[in-house]
């Protein structure tokens, strides 16, 4: 399904989305065949607001058996994995609204305030979140100019997200 679509994409970052899409409808759809799966899933669907003690708990496991248990089949540890998804999230939704500002994305997004929101992105991503939007931007100027304007994107899934 997704082997058509991307022949058919006339970009680079028509291509990326369709890749993105077809990833994410995947990574909702697959039951995870085991707790670290399904949890990494929640961590990524949710945008990095969840808890690990209650991922740990739907695992089955504790929290250090969780942790190390993630480390290993993901690569990282939960916590800087939801961190990552949150700063994705957040850069995701400021992209979608120009009008919204950045501390207006920190509160949704359960940052502190906005400074915390800038940290973040500076250890994230070695730049200011103006900077990184600015980089989304140019990267997926069509989807972002479509969804400004209110239109539906081509596949007709609002819920696309743009960096992830």
């Amino acid at each position: 399904m997704a082997t058509a679509s991307l022949g058919e994409c006339s970009s680079f970052e028509e291509r990326a989305r369709v890749a993105d899409q077809f990833l994410l409808r995947r990574c909702r759809d697959v039951q995870g065949c085991d707790g670290i799966s399904a949890a990494a899933s929640r961590i990524l669907m949710s945008g990095g607001d969840v808890r690990i003690l209650a991922l740990a708990n739907h695992a089955g496991l504790s929290v250090r058996q969780f942790e190390r248990s993630f480390l290993q089949q993901v690569g990282i540890r939960p916590k800087l994995y939801a961190r990552i998804a949150r700063f994705e999230a957040a850069l995701d939704s400021k992209a979608r609204s120009s009008t919204k500002s950045w501390t207006n994305v920190a509160h949704e997004f359960g940052y502190y305030d906005q400074m915390h929101l800038i940290h973040d992105f500076q250890d994230l991503t070695g730049e200011t979140p103006t900077a990184m939007l600015s980089r989304t931007e140019a990267l997926f100027r069509v989807p972002i100019r479509a969804m400004r304007s209110g239109c539906r994107p081509a596949n007709g899934d609002s819920n696309s997200r743009l960096v992830l």
